[in-house]
């Protein structure tokens, strides 16, 4: 936190009446105790200090500093006004009070003062996240979300493993997208999106027969919308794993296909169903319209991969996997599948390498990465 500094100094020169003695002690005090970060001490100190020389601006500003460290932001508010009134060019005591205001629900006075500091990208990163993050807030407080998202977005590049950062990004987005849900729902409460919405939101919590109904919906509205087949394909997929089932996706990918021919997303799922089947040269077939569709569709190259080593093609699938893990590079399937590879062609070094590589990942996603359900399309997994 920022501090304001050369207390004495100021207040000596301006109150020369006063007992030196007394002001160079709480002088002292004050600036021990917020070296120590000893804020109520601090807070003591400095409220003497404001009695003994009310008009001198570093005063009230590191006392607003104090109580701003104590959560106590109504009150350093006041104190950081008061600074300003007395010298109108303290920039750090203004975003102070900017930050003050965005934390009393003050929107329109905090906004100003913490887009101007933002811009400016200040040299102290923590006050940096911290300015950002209360302008995120104030935008979004006052229904500017546009502006809230361009913030959040900034801060995201500034800032990219930033734990909260994170968190308050995603939750602002959520937030979003219930108020416009809301908004659909009282605008068109019976529309087609309507019951899409509500299967997308079925389908996330893995309700997944509720998903099919609104689903079905929908097509009873408008029966050749683009991804509603497939996407009651992934549904049954994912509530059972009975050889019926994967015969009722199969039928819903191809009537998306019939709809949408170049649907990857689609012929990736084909490719796999019949890849399980042990139906390779369908699958393989399948798996490459995939990939032509979509060059950058990872799962459908190591799926391709998977159905080419099968059939003993391994250095048409060692080109498949390149591509797979420089597309994704923390893909822990790519990598064993291309340790596999790289033994059966008798290459021990880069064997060895990808192993450990594939070790390496598997031991943190089994430490505790997030494991989201509704992913778009079926994992690949090291189990043939």
């Amino acid at each position: 936190m920022l501090a304001f500094v050369s207390i004495s100094k100021n207040v000596g020169a301006q109150q020369a009446q006063r007992s030196e003695t007394d002001i160079e002690i709480l002088s002292k005090q004050a600036q021990e105790a917020m070296a120590t970060k000893d804020w109520a001490a601090a807070e003591k100190s400095l409220e003497k200090l404001g009695q003994l020389a009310p008009n001198v601006s570093e005063v009230q500003a590191n006392l607003g500093v104090a109580y701003y460290s104590q959560n106590r932001v109504s009150e350093a508010a006041k104190a950081f006004d008061r600074a300003l009134q007395l010298n109108p060019k303290m920039s750090k005591a203004e975003t102070m009070l900017g930050l003050c205001y965005a934390e009393l629900g003050r929107n329109r006075q905090a906004i100003p003062i913490l887009a101007s500091a933002f811009r400016r990208r200040p040299a102290d990163s923590q006050m940096g996240r911290l300015i950002g993050l209360d302008l995120q807030r104030a935008y979004a407080g006052s229904e500017q979300y546009d502006k809230a998202i361009a913030v959040a977005d900034e801060l995201l590049k500034r800032y990219p493993n930033d734990a909260e950062i994170l968190f308050q990004s995603s939750r602002l987005h959520a937030d979003r997208a219930y108020e416009l849900m809301n908004h659909l729902m009282r605008v068109s409460s019976d529309s087609v999106w309507v019951h899409y919405a509500k299967a997308d939101v079925q389908a996330s919590l893995q309700h997944h027969d509720l998903a099919i109904t609104e689903y079905r919906k929908v097509l009873e509205m408008e029966p050749r919308m683009p991804g509603i087949h497939f996407r009651i394909g992934r549904a049954i997929l994912q509530s059972s794993k009975e050889a019926t089932a994967a015969d009722a996706a199969l039928h819903e990918f191809e009537l998306e296909l019939a709809i949408a021919p170049e649907n990857s997303d689609a012929e990736y799922e084909i490719g796999e169903i019949f890849r399980q089947k042990g139906q390779l040269d369908v699958a393989m077939g399948h798996f490459s319209k995939a990939v032509n569709y979509q060059p950058n569709f990872a799962q459908a190259r190591i799926g391709l991969a998977s159905t080419l080593m099968s059939t003993g093609q391994m250095r048409e699938a060692l080109a498949q996997l390149l591509e797979a893990v420089r597309i994704e590079p923390q893909n822990e399937v790519a990598h064993f599948r291309l340790a596999s590879v790289y033994k059966s062609l008798g290459d021990t070094v880069n064997h060895q390498k990808e192993m450990a590589f594939f070790q390496k990942l598997h031991s943190a996603e089994s430490s505790g990465e997030l494991s989201l359900p509704g992913v778009s399309v079926t994992q690949q997994t090291i189990d043939p």
